[in-house]
This record gives structure tokens, sequence and C-alpha cells, in this order.
């Protein structure tokens, strides 16, 4: 069975602590799988919800035991029964995407509110994604918001670029100042998609000055990182001559690359330029292609540096301070504060 790309939150505890939870988890973050479920499996047993989850986190990835998917998710159940946010995030997880338990949305919905009640960081992500698309849920862009101003914008770049799409895009929300700041710390952790929403911004002239310069600079930055997006923007702007000299050599090399990602219109642009090509031009846009290769993809630095990030107050302002991240953070991935834990069991 193909191991799950799940994230753990390594949890810190108060004491009196289970004996054995403490070293469990230190072995755990020094990836001595195999110690650690020793340590973990004997307090799972006798029903510390918090090692139940390890317990079935490891079974689960098959990470220090043989890999038993049937077992890892009896200890998770026995985690979710105890009202364990961390548990019932991860199961809300294997419902939604369908992994070792058949999809059921409803499910994990369910899961994931009981979850974020408890401020979960990872439900909170994950219930604004689904309302932000309309997975499975009416898509809501109101609610997206609410769910996505409990996760710290330092946990995961994908938060703050939604924000800013939201901000952005939603005729009833939009604030072009709110959108540039959350593209902003979206772009500091390396967003490409951020990058190019500030590109856009920049280009159109959306609540700041146009600018094509700067909006060159954001675009060239992700297309260099093989942002086809980027790249195919990068060919329009020369093939156009929008704030820059024309020219069809570095459109054709910038419409080749986002082609070769198989972006259609990008394939579409470059055939149109090949039509009206002499067979030299066609093969100084090909040089053109290889010196871009040689000289701009992987090499440009970001134009934004990352920065302690703001904990978002809710009103879209931030705040200063930073809430220290343990773990990642993502789809079914935990991530967030350090959080301190009682060791007596928690039941509903």
């Amino acid at each position: 069975m193909k191991k799950l790309s799940l994230f753990l939150l390594a949890l810190t505890v108060s004491m009196p602590a289970f004996a054995g939870f403490v070293e469990g988890e230190q072995a755990f973050n020094e990836q001595r799988y195999s110690q650690a479920f020793n340590e973990f499996l004997p307090i799972a047993n006798e029903g510390d919800f918090r090692s139940q989850y390890y317990v079935a986190y490891l079974y689960i990835n098959g990470y220090g035991v043989t890999q038993n998917a049937e077992e890892g998710l009896s200890y998770l159940q026995k985690a979710v029964d105890q009202n364990y946010d961390m548990a019932q995030a991860l199961m809300a997880y294997l419902y939604s995407e369908g992994k070792i338990v058949p999809e059921d949305k409803e499910k994990a919905i369910d899961l994931y509110q009981q979850a974020a009640m408890q401020n979960n960081i990872s439900a909170n992500l994950n219930l604004g994604v689904m309302y932000y698309k309309g997975d499975s849920v009416p898509r809501n862009y109101q609610k997206a918001l609410e769910y996505f101003q409990k996760v710290p914008l330092n946990q995961n770049p994908v938060v703050s670029r939604y924000l800013g799409d939201i901000y952005l895009n939603n005729a009833s929300l939009r604030d072009y100042n709110k959108a540039l700041q959350f593209y902003k710390l979206s772009a500091q952790q390396k967003d490409l998609s951020a990058y190019f929403s500030l590109g856009e911004m920049y280009r159109k002239g959306l609540g700041v000055p146009q600018d094509m310069s700067q909006a060159i600079t954001y675009y060239k930055y992700a297309a260099s990182q093989n942002y086809s997006s980027a790249q195919y923007m990068l060919g329009i702007i020369y093939a156009n001559g929008e704030g820059v000299s024309k020219d069809v050599y570095k459109a054709y090399a910038w419409f080749h690359l986002a082609a070769e990602q198989n972006l259609t219109s990008a394939a579409d642009a470059q055939q149109k330029l090949i039509r009206n090509m002499s067979l030299s031009d066609l093969d100084m846009a090909r040089r053109q292609v290889v010196l871009i290769q040689q000289n701009e993809m992987g090499k440009i630095e970001p134009p934004l540096k990352a920065e302690p990030q703001p904990v978002f107050d809710g009103n879209g302002t931030g705040k200063s301070g930073v809430m220290k991240p343990i773990g990642g953070s993502g789809a079914g991935g935990q991530g967030g504060p350090v959080r301190r834990r009682s060791s007596r069991r928690r039941r509903r």
C-alpha cells in the first residue's frame, strides 16, 4: 500500500503524562519510528488518545512497524471516540480523499467541523478550501473566509493566497489593499501563484498604480520556477510589446516553455507566431529558448524575501507576533502553535 503523504503535529504535554509518552514523542520527532511505536503502543492500549493517534499514524504509513491500515484505523477511531481533534482531522482527511476508507464527504465534513470547533488548524484550513472551491458544499466565500481566518498565516502560503483571491475576485468582499497584503505574504513564502497574482494586479492597475516593470518582475520569478501561466503571460507581454519593446523571439520562447507543460493556450499562441516566421526567425526564436533556459530558469532571486508573518487578527490587518509552527500544514496535515494538553482523557 502506498504510504500516505500526511503531516503530524508534535504536541507538548503538561505533567503528569503517561509514562513513555514523552520518550515516544521524542523518538518520533527524531524519526526513530520503531522505538516510538514501542513506547506509544502500551499507553495507547491503556486508553491515551494521543498515543492512539500516533500508533494509528505509524500503522497507516508503515513507519517503524509493518503497514497495517486496518489496525491503524482501529486506533484512530478510538482517539476519535475520545473527541481528539487531531484524530478527527486525520480521519476526516481519509474520508475526504477516499484513502484506505471509502470516500465519504459528509463524514469528512462532520469530522472536520468537530475538529474545527476545537481550533484545529488543519480542519479549519481544509474546510476553508472546501467552501472556497465548492467541494461537496455550496461555494461560500464568506464561510471560507471565516475558516481561513482561524489559520495562522505562517502555517501555509496557500491560506494567504486564498485570502488574496477572495478579496480580489469576490465582488461583495473585494478589497484590493487586503488582496495585495495577502498575496505578498504568500509570495514571501515562495508561492508561485501569489507571484502571478501580484503580476496581474500591477499589470492591470488593480488597487495599485499600473506598473508593467513591477508586473514583469513578479511574472519572471514565477516563470523562472516553471509556473506555466506566468510563462504564458510573459509571452503575451513580449508579443504585444506591453511595457517592453516588442520581441517575437522572447514571446516564442516563453510560449514554448509554457507549452512544454501542456498549457494549450501557450501552444496555440506559439503556433500563431510560427506561421508568421521565416526559417531564420524560427532559428533565432529557438536560440532564445536556450538562452532563457541557461540564464533565467531557476536562477532568478525571489523579489520578496521571507519575513516574520503576522498572526491574522480577523480584520485583515494582522498584528505583531508569530505563532510558532510545529510540523507541516496542508490537506490532511497538522500544523500550528505549540499547544499544551492535559493527559486527562477527554470524552464526549
